[in-house]
């Protein structure tokens, strides 16, 4: 073999393992229950399902799974692209919860230090280390087992929602989700804003216009 075949070859391996790098997090095995717990750590931390945003985005991939015939997985998998690998972040908190498995291994991204604002400075603190949260990932993890054998068939007796709701998102997700024309509906008392479609349910209207006669 003569040595631009060789140096092909090489070439082609290297690319081939940086291609695997990149898409690792996509092409990680996912089941229903492990793609639900990283969406609610990673969108309302460790008390997610306490807060009720683990039922409600429980909920929101329940019908995006079915309006596009897709897998429950594989709909989280590209409704939250960013955390499991879909497209690329700055987000520490992501690469972690991303890396989360079922049996709660600590992370290989798990922060060794974190920024502290005191006053009008920032302080560099060792973070608190895995062992002081593997309790709570396992509970998430359980409690994710359970609500993912929530249908849609008998939703109106464990959704906390108002009304259907087919996204969530955060404060700063306000303005683009107004301009959309999306409906905010009352789900309690949840760290994120949870939304209806008006053009995919026509069960979605306003709260404000109050009850159809």
């Amino acid at each position: 073999m003569n040595r631009f075949v060789v140096t092909v070859v090489l070439c082609l391996l290297a690319t081939t393992l940086a291609a695997g790098q990149d898409t690792g997090s996509r092409a990680r095995p996912m089941s229903s229950a492990l793609a639900l717990a990283l969406l609610c750590i990673n969108e309302a931390g460790w008390d997610c399902f306490e807060s009720g945003d683990g039922l409600a985005i429980h909920e929101v991939l329940l019908r995006g799974a079915h309006r596009n015939r897709m897998s429950y997985a594989g709909f989280a998998r590209a409704y939250a692209g960013r955390l499991f690998g879909a497209r690329p972040h700055r987000v520490s908190r992501m690469h972690w919860v991303g890396e989360l498995t079922p049996d709660c291994t600590e992370p290989p991204s798990w922060p060794r230090v974190s920024t502290r604002r005191v006053g009008g400075s920032v302080r560099v603190v060792e973070h608190p280390p895995w062992s002081h949260y593997v309790d709570s990932c396992r509970s998430v993890m359980e409690r994710a087992r359970e609500v993912v054998s929530l249908s849609l068939d008998n939703v109106e007796d464990w959704s906390r929602c108002e009304s259907p709701v087919h996204d969530w998102g955060g404060s700063m997700d306000r303005d683009r989700a107004a301009r959309i024309g999306l409906v905010e509906i009352e789900c309690g008392e949840t760290a994120n804003d949870f939304y209806c479609r008006p053009g995919v349910d026509i069960g979605c209207r306003d709260a404000s216009e109050g009850p159809e006669d």
